[in-house]
């Protein structure tokens, strides 16, 4: 739905290889994806321009130096939203 913001869960999940990660925006504004291990250290940052509507980041497991439980955040200039993944071996 175009007009709020959401974090939708990665699919698929738990994944090997890749995985996406769709959002909704209310409007375009630059977002940061940052994935972080279950202690809180950052794995993987990464930035880019949203634009209104549905937007989505692949990833690979073979950038994240884990397995098991992580978490990704999406955070926008008004808008931050976490959700669980599991990278399975």
């Amino acid at each position: 739905m175009a007009g709020k913001f959401e974090l939708y869960q990665n699919t698929p999940n738990p994944f090997k290889g890749e995985t996406l990660i769709g959002f909704n925006l209310p409007s375009d504004d630059k977002v940061t994806l940052t994935v972080s291990d279950v202690t809180g250290r950052v794995l993987r940052l990464a930035r880019m321009d949203g634009v209104k509507g549905y937007n989505n980041i692949a990833l690979s497991s073979h950038t994240l130096p884990a397995t098991g439980v992580l978490y990704y955040t999406v955070e926008t200039s008004e808008y931050t939203a976490t959700r669980k993944m599991v990278i399975i071996e």
